[in-house]
């Protein structure tokens, strides 16, 4: 009886064992992934940094002047005159008095009025 358990706590050990290698196995691989990741991930980031300072690079103003100047004709550019982007009835009316952000209004009727824009009273 006895060599019968011994025989079982050697054969659990080694089943353990082989056990406990195959675990170790598998999170030194998961390591290496995670390791091939963070590289894929920094070359990602440094990527992106190159890209954004490119978009800067050709974003400046001066070149989409020239770029503007150059090929305007082609592109039938127009230059754009203060009237196109709106009126003087856009901005809202701050004759009265100014309600404050966080200040407490007593009427409803007097910050519904204050609210709207010149353009929505007009209609």
């Amino acid at each position: 009886m006895s060599r019968l358990i011994n025989f079982l706590l050697v054969l659990f050990a080694l089943m353990g064992a082989f056990w406990l290698f195959q675990v170790k196995h598998e999170a030194k691989e998961e390591g290496e992934k995670i390791a091939i990741l963070k590289g894929q991930i920094q070359d990602e980031k440094d990527a992106l940094l190159l890209l954004k300072a490119e978009w800067s690079y050709l974003n400046r103003p001066q070149r989409i002047q020239r770029l503007t100047d150059e090929f305007s004709d082609q592109l039938g550019l127009k230059t754009i005159e203060p009237y196109q982007i709106g009126d003087i009835g856009d901005v809202p009316d701050r004759s009265g008095e100014a309600t404050l952000p966080g200040a407490v209004v007593d009427d409803l009727e007097e910050l519904l009025e204050h609210a709207h824009p010149a353009s929505a009273k007009r209609q």
